[in-house]
């Protein structure tokens, strides 16, 4: 162990290899303490700062390229940085905050230059810290939540923040009870980009939250006790992603959720209805669908078992999106069922790649890409931390563009025009979209992965 020079935080020596797991997201309950943590990149930088860019507080100071200092005289006690910061400017750089209280949540970034001078972004530099003050976190693809004392009255005056992390799989979200003090008492549900996807008071009984592989729900209610009502019990359940090309076949299968349900229809996006299901177990599929669709699932006689079958010659814009399952005859349009149903992704040209390094280029590289295209590449490192750089890269400005995601479904950059060298920030998985409008074709681009 170590000290930097002046500060009075202890500096440790780690592993550099722990950076492959790294999050892009801390979360910390008030009154605990948060460790935050990140790979330098490359070049060193020999003078940063780390600061919060929502309150515009500054908390660690780095001079030549490994001293590190807290950044003023009220952060020296809750501060200890127990990163590996090499000579040269790069290694892992960690450190720990206590006493967290919400002026610590935001999103902690590293400027070039001292404190408050404000300097350029240094990108891949740094991580957010979200603060809970009721609620809790959750990972996995099922799992169940519920407001604090529930079956019993909730308490006034609450901001609960549950989050529910389900990595790469797609689940869904269903409110089993509900009971607020309407427009007084509000849940919230955002999915991993920020976006609300519902807002709800009074009675919600059976509401269901659209697919999404990460939500964050946060239950606020009034200041009066006069308000409080019995709150909610909310349950998720997985629906796998399902990838085929164009042209090729598909197959989707889930497993019946219990109770069986004698009527039912499975529908794609809630309009198009591929299988009717009666008696539990009779399936009959519409006309619409009798030349391309094959049922091969296993349902016994009580409705239980595996819904599967095969989508022949698929086609990206009439066969891809979320199939569902809904009570009832085939025009009723009843409840969508809980867990039962699949999403379809059709890669009309891209491919999908695992492993830690790689290579994938837009189609004829180097010669031009075509007109009208719409291609996904999807990079699946499982866990470990990956860069992905466009070595080359050159479209129309502005007309045909490359978007890369990460598995929470940010959109990580946007490129178009002349961009080569463009590094992406790191992530352990990557969406990457190219479309092509009708009008002028360049080369294209070549991509590069490898593992840190």
């Amino acid at each position: 162990m170590r000290k930097g020079a002046d500060s009075g935080l202890e500096v440790t020596d780690l592993d550099v290899g722990w950076s492959s797991i790294v999050p892009t997201t801390e979360h910390v309950r008030v009154g605990s303490y948060a460790t935050l943590s990140w790979t330098l990149p490359e070049p060193g930088t020999r003078e940063f700062s780390v600061c919060n860019s929502e309150t515009k507080t500054c908390l660690l100071h780095v001079t030549s390229h490994n001293h590190v200092r807290a950044a003023s005289d009220k952060f020296t006690s809750r501060l200890r940085f127990i990163g590996k910061v090499s000579s040269s400017g790069t290694g892992l750089f960690r450190f720990v905050l206590s006493d967290v209280s919400w002026e610590d949540e935001g999103h902690y970034k590293c400027y070039r230059g001292s404190p408050g001078s404000w300097g350029p972004i240094i990108p891949d530099c740094g991580q957010k810290l979200v603060v809970q003050g009721c609620g809790e976190r959750y990972t996995g693809s099922s799992g169940s939540f519920t407001s604090l004392n529930y079956p019993g009255n909730y308490g006034s005056n609450l901001y609960c923040t549950y989050i529910i992390d389900a990595g790469e799989t797609l689940v869904t979200l269903v409110f089993e009870d509900f009971i607020t003090k309407d427009g007084f008492d509000v849940v919230k549900v955002y999915d991993a980009s920020n976006n609300l996807l519902v807002l709800l008071s009074g009675d919600r009984r059976g509401y269901i939250v659209q697919s999404a592989v990460y939500y964050r729900v946060v239950f606020t209610t009034s200041y009066s006790n006069w308000s409080v009502r019995k709150g909610f019990k909310a349950v998720w359940t997985a629906g796998a992603v399902v990838y085929a090309r164009q042209g090729s076949n598909a197959t989707l299968s889930w497993r019946l959720p219990q109770p069986a349900v004698r009527e039912f229809t499975v529908r794609r996006y809630s309009s198009d209805i591929l299988f009717h299901v009666t008696n539990y177990n009779k399936v009959d599929i519409t006309s619409t669908y009798r030349t391309r669709a094959e049922f091969t699932g296993n349902i016994d006689s009580s409705g239980s078992g595996v819904f599967s079958f095969l989508l022949y010659d698929v086609v990206w814009n009439s066969d891809r999106g979320v199939y569902s399952c809904y009570r009832g005859l085939q025009g009723s349009r009843g409840d969508q069922m809980s867990d039962c149903g699949q999403v379809l992704d059709v890669i009309r040209c891209g491919e999908r790649y695992t492993g830690s390094s790689g290579l994938f280029s837009s189609p004829n590289y180097p010669g031009n890409y075509n007109n009208g295209l719409y291609c996904t590449y999807i990079i699946d490192a499982g866990e470990t931390l990956i860069t992905l750089v466009f070595e080359d890269f050159n479209t129309e400005e502005g007309f045909d563009f490359v978007k890369v995601y990460d598995a929470s479904n940010n959109l990580l950059v946007q490129l178009s025009g002349n961009r080569r060298g463009y590094i992406v920030q790191s992530a352990v998985y990557y969406r990457v979209v190219f479309t092509t409008d009708g009008g002028t074709v360049k080369e294209g681009f070549k991509a590069v992965w490898t593992g840190m």
